[in-house]
C-alpha cells in the first residue's frame, strides 16, 4: 500500500524532479546554498527560503507505488505551503541537474533571465534600454515610472521582452534591488533566441557590475537558462491499471536509500 512508504506518498503528494540516476547530493548542496546562503538541514531535507528539499534513491517498489516511470533511480521532492515556489526551485535545478517534473504539468518551458544591479547604482531605463541595443537591437521605451517598471519593446513580432524593475517615488523601507528582466514570450523557446538572452544579460551584467540569475539561481552557462529537455508524458490509462500488478512483482526487499543515508 502505497501510504505506507514514506518516499511514495511524498511523491504522490509533493511536486518533484525525477532523474534518471541517483542526484549528486554535493552538486545539490551546492546549488541550494547559491538559491540560499542561509541553507540549514534537519534529518534528511534541507531548507532553503522555507522550501524544504529531500533527494532520495528510487526502488522498483517505490517507483510502482509512486506511479511515476520505472526508469527513474533519483527523486528531488520539494514541499512549500506555496506549491509554485517549490516548482520555481525545483525547474531551476532540472536545467542545472537534469531530470523531469512530476507530475509533468509543472515543467515550465518559460525562459527568464534577470539581471540584478544592486540598490546603490540605479541606471534609469533610458540607460539600460542603450546597454541593451547592441546585442537586442533598436528598443523603444514604455515608461511607467509610478509603478517603477519601465517596459523596453523590440520591434513587432520580437519574442524577446525586457523590463526594469525599481523602487518607485515614496518608496518606504529598505530599498530592493534594481533589475532588468529579459524573458521570452511563448513556449520551446528557439536556440537563438535563448542565446541571444544569455549575451545580452551578461554583456549588461558586466557593464554594470551586476549578477545574472534565472528561477532564483544564478547563471554561470547559457545551459542554466534552458528548461529540461526531459520531459514525462501523462501515464496511458493502461499503465495506471497495471500499477498494482507492478507493486506486487516489484522487489519488496528495499525501502529506498537516501541520498543524505
Amino acid at each position: 500500500m502505497w501510504f505506507l512508504d514514506r518516499t511514495a506518498r511524498q511523491l504522490r503528494r509533493h511536486p518533484a524532479l525525477l532523474t534518471r540516476r541517483p542526484p549528486d547530493l554535493d552538486r545539490l548542496e551546492a546549488l541550494l546554498r547559491r538559491y540560499d546562503p542561509g541553507l540549514t538541514r534537519s534529518g534528511d531535507w534541507f531548507e532553503a527560503r522555507g522550501i524544504r528539499v529531500r533527494c532520495t534513491e528510487l526502488t522498483d517498489r517505490q517507483t510502482a507505488l509512486a506511479g511515476v516511470p520505472a526508469d527513474r533511480r533519483g527523486a528531488i521532492i520539494a514541499r512549500n505551503e506555496l506549491r509554485p515556489a517549490a516548482c520555481l526551485l525545483l525547474n531551476g535545478l532540472a536545467s542545472r541537474l537534469g531530470g523531469a517534473l512530476y507530475p509533468p504539468q509543472e515543467h515550465d518551458n518559460h525562459v527568464d533571465v534577470e539581471v540584478r544591479i544592486g540598490r546603490g547604482h540605479p541606471l534609469g531605463c533610458e540607460r539600460v534600454a542603450e546597454l541593451l541595443r547592441p546585442d537586442l537591437g533598436e528598443r523603444t521605451i514604455r515608461h511607467d515610472h509610478d509603478l517603477g517598471l519601465c517596459h523596453i519593446d523590440g520591434k513587432a513580432g520580437d519574442p524577446i521582452q525586457v523590463t526594469y524593475d525599481y523602487p518607485p517615488p515614496g518608496w518606504e523601507g529598505e530599498l530592493p534591488d534594481h533589475s532588468v528582466d529579459l524573458g521570452i514570450d511563448g513556449g520551446d523557446p528557439h536556440r537563438s533566441d535563448v542565446e541571444v538572452v544569455y549575451k545580452a544579460a551578461r554583456s549588461l551584467a558586466a557593464a554594470v557590475g551586476g549578477t545574472v540569475y534565472s528561477m532564483d539561481l544564478p547563471v554561470t552557462r547559457i545551459e542554466d537558462v534552458i528548461p529540461t529537455a526531459d520531459r514525462l508524458d501523462p501515464p496511458p490509462r493502461a499503465q495506471r491499471r497495471g500499477l498494482v500488478r507492478r507493486v506486487a512483482t516489484a522487489d519488496s526487499g528495499s525501502s529506498g536509500q537516501g541520498c543524505l543515508g
